[in-house]
């Protein structure tokens, strides 16, 4: 189950190719995280890429051309816990569906059964792990896994990763995290 944050990072570096085909099928997102795409990819130029996934000759696809495949929407008892989690989260002044892609991908992840979650939103990944006992992954994670399994180059990946990490974690710590992935 896919959050916003990595799609937007591998937009940004001109990856989502490779994130497609790593991915295939199996990546998911919620109605909520498209919504919160596709008026990003409207936007903002450098999220433009990811209206060739989200939409087929300008027009939102339901069935064919979408990537990620969408969930269902949320289900009734889980609405509730929604709409208290996103009035708790929100702060004063933000948009009102702000929030709302990471608690909608923790819920119906949890929901689903999911595997895995990938979300770098630390609140969000924080509700998943501990609240719900999700196995949650960073954008930057991801990268270094497909690095080091041959899907993307180093190049790409450390772009990912760079964008996907505070300004301070650098080259070195790339590196390093990459090094430590290999030996395991």
């Amino acid at each position: 189950m896919l959050d916003a944050s990595t799609l937007c990072h591998f937009a940004e570096t001109g990856s989502l190719p490779e994130l497609h085909a790593f991915l295939g099928d199996r990546a998911r997102m919620t109605r909520e995280v498209e919504r919160e795409l596709l008026r990003l990819a409207a936007a903002r130029p450098e999220f433009s890429a990811l209206s060739d996934y989200l939409t087929k000759e300008g027009a939102v696809a339901r069935r064919s051309g979408k990537w990620p495949k969408t969930t269902k929407v949320l289900p009734g008892s889980l609405k509730d816990e929604f709409a208290t989690l996103l009035g708790l989260k929100r702060k004063l002044g933000e948009h009102e569906r702000a929030h709302a892609g990471e608690i909608a991908t923790v819920l119906i992840a949890e929901h689903r059964g999911c595997g895995l979650v990938i979300m770098d939103d630390d609140w969000g990944a924080q509700l998943g792990r501990e609240k719900h006992g999700l196995d949650i992954m960073s954008t930057a994670r991801l990268a270094l896994e497909m690095v080091a399994v041959g899907a993307i180059s180093e190049k790409m990946g450390f772009r990912v990763f760079d964008r996907a990490t505070p300004d301070d974690v650098g080259r070195e710590r790339f590196a390093e995290a990459l090094g430590r992935l290999r030996q395991s």
